[in-house]
């Protein structure tokens, strides 16, 4: 394994942790998805928490840092960016 493949795997793992748990980061929603009832609000984040499918196409760094699926006939896209503890 190189450094790089090391470095993406220890992102990945950080990257999951957050996401399936929203802890030790802060969730950002667009307009859009502020503006669904709260029930569809809850399902679009547990929809966030439990995906999984990761391919080379939608992951090619392998940091799990980016999604999308389909909700209520509409593409949800979700993303990770990473900032320091001064948020830069």
């Amino acid at each position: 394994m190189t450094l790089h493949d090391k470095r993406s795997h220890e992102i990945a793992a950080l990257n999951d942790l957050a996401r399936n748990t929203f802890f030790g980061c802060r969730v950002v929603l667009t307009e859009g998805i502020l503006t669904l009832s709260d029930m569809a609000r809850m399902e679009v984040l547990q929809k966030v928490r439990a995906f999984k499918v990761f391919t080379p196409d939608n992951d090619p760094y392998g940091e799990h840092e980016f999604g999308a699926f389909d909700f209520n006939k509409k593409r949800i896209y979700w993303k990770f960016d990473y900032y320091d503890i001064r948020m830069r």
